[in-house]
This record gives structure tokens, sequence and C-alpha cells, in this order.
């Protein structure tokens, strides 16, 4: 199955194919309806999280260098962190 996404309008019931794809999607296709979520339902995340996350960027891009068995075992010791937490 070939598949493009766009977003688009319905209007009236009717919703149009975007003229890039009108050749090649002009006749027997499916549709998958599915509703954007508005502003008010996108979670921002904690101003903490936030910074936590671009603490972890900054150990990624310093020039510290970690063999592979360190940086896994600092991401195992993250996870359990945040499963505590939950």
């Amino acid at each position: 199955m070939e598949a493009v996404e766009f977003g688009t309008f319905a209007n009236n019931g009717m919703i149009e194919i975007p003229v890039e794809y009108r050749g090649d999607y002009s006749t027997d296709i499916r549709v998958i309806l599915i509703k954007n979520k508005s502003r008010q339902d996108v979670k921002e995340p904690d101003i903490k999280e936030r910074i936590a996350a671009a603490q972890r960027l900054i150990g990624i891009a310093s020039k510290e260098t970690m063999t592979l068995e360190e940086i896994r075992n600092a991401r195992l010791a993250r996870q359990r962190l945040i499963y505590k937490k939950q």
C-alpha cells in the first residue's frame, strides 16, 4: 500500500485532494480521518523537564569521551529514575 499524508479542511463533507496527488490518487482510494488535536490538548512539558533535557544534550555534545558501556549504564540509570517517579 502506498500512502501520503496532508492536512486539509472538510467543506460540506468534501475533502479536496491536493493538486500534486490528483494524478496518482484520482480513483480507488482509502480515506482515514484523524482529528487534529487542538493546541489546548497538547501538554506542554514542565520547564524543569526541558532544562533536564537540555543538560543531557549538553553532556552528549561535550568533548568528554565515554565508552558505549558507560553510555548504556547512564541511560539505564535515568530510566530507573523516571520509573520511580511514576
